[in-house]
């Protein structure tokens, strides 16, 4: 997913002030949602999917007064609403209060803050998207760790998802390719980037790799993707701040807990983090694993090139084969793509990514 700080682009007291005012609902037009073009896409989508509506994703800017999505609208059509990318607190709090029903957040550690001290009611009690236990309840909320925790550890790696763990966080976000061979792995980019990643024996990539031209032996055994992002001053790669993927990578055979992950062993180790010996040490950490859903992107190669059926298909197989069809989601920006998932996949629930509204002719178009 394409992320950065909101206020990058809009001032952050301008941006939750539109917020805000759109919570208002002042300046709403007469047209129906039958009128709009974004509910007649989820409306589409859904027709091709099996008792699960499809979840609309919108970048948060869009639901700006004039930013072209309508909250309420969707909602109301029935399909949740859970936007990207929002790492600064007064913006989810503005959100929260818009009641969007989910937040992807590059800063779990900010999101759980803001959750938790949610006064959804207005009597002055906070925490009402909690449950009993206090852990963020997936039927009120969903708080999902973007790429594990991007601005917390190295993206799309174990220890970024440990953090997301740490945090209680309901959702795991996270981005996947093919390898040579056709194994699901994480990365948000096709090739390997030389600021992101170097060689297993610690020399800088010359230039990026792509990872289409890897087996997932070869990726797995000659890189690692540790390296730090200067413009994420949070980040850390200090193995000693993620024991767990530590500890899971020497048992997996990995060789450093920073090697590209496949799907699978990103499965297997949110499930190792809900067994016996982590419930007797930390439960409600381990009652969150053994619950915590996936939100699994397909990335395309290049912004040219169609989705190929076969990503979706082999992330498919993986999510049916650890028995995780009712706690995966996946998404795309490709709405042709999401619609052929969907075709192909009705039992899974997808996931359109919104940049932009789309346009009526791509809503008549899909229909």
């Amino acid at each position: 997913m394409r992320t950065a700080s909101l206020t990058r682009w809009f001032p952050l007291g301008m941006l939750v002030a539109c917020l805000a005012c759109v919570g208002t609902r002042t300046g709403r037009t007469s047209r129906t949602p039958a009128d709009d073009p974004t509910v007649r896409v989820m409306d589409t989508l859904r027709a091709h999917a099996r008792g699960k509506a499809p979840v609309c994703s919108p970048d948060a800017r869009l639901l700006q007064l004039g930013g072209g999505i309508d909250l309420e609208r969707l909602q109301a059509a029935g399909h949740p609403v859970i936007v990207w990318t929002v790492n600064d607190l007064p913006t989810m709090q503005a959100l929260l209060r818009r009641g969007v029903d989910g937040i992807i957040s590059d800063r779990p550690d900010l999101l759980a803050q803001a959750v938790r001290d949610f006064d959804a009611n207005g009597d002055g009690t906070p925490g009402d998207l909690l449950d009993a236990d206090g852990l963020i309840d997936p039927k009120r909320f969903d708080a999902q760790g973007h790429r594990g925790a991007r601005n917390l550890r190295p993206e799309n790696t174990l220890p970024a998802f440990e953090a997301a763990l740490d945090y209680r966080m309901t959702t795991l976000e996270l981005d996947t390719v093919l390898t040579a061979d056709g194994v699901p792995v994480l990365s948000h980019d096709p090739d390997l980037s030389p600021a992101k990643c170097r060689h297993a024996d610690g020399s800088p990539l010359p230039s990026p790799v792509p990872i289409a031209t890897l087996t997932v032996a070869k990726l797995q055994a000659a890189f690692v993707c540790d390296r730090l992002l200067a413009d994420r001053p949070e980040q850390t790669n200090d193995r000693a701040r993620s024991p767990e993927a530590v500890a899971f990578a020497a048992r997996a055979g990995l060789r450093d807990p920073y090697t590209v992950p496949t799907l699978r062993q990103v499965f297997a180790f949110a499930a190792d983090q809900a067994d016996a010996t982590h419930e007797a040490h930390d439960p409600l950490r381990a009652r969150n694993a053994r619950r915590v859903r996936f939100n699994v992107e397909l990335k395309r190669t290049s912004v040219k090139t169609d989705m190929a059926p076969a990503h979706g298909d082999a992330v498919a197989r993986v999510i049916q084969e650890a028995g995780l069809a009712q706690r995966a989601d996946v998404q795309s920006f490709d709405l042709r793509a999401v619609r052929s998932f969907l075709e192909l996949h009705p039992d899974l629930r997808a996931v359109l990514l919104l940049e932009s509204p789309p346009t009526d002719a791509e809503s008549q178009a899909l229909e």
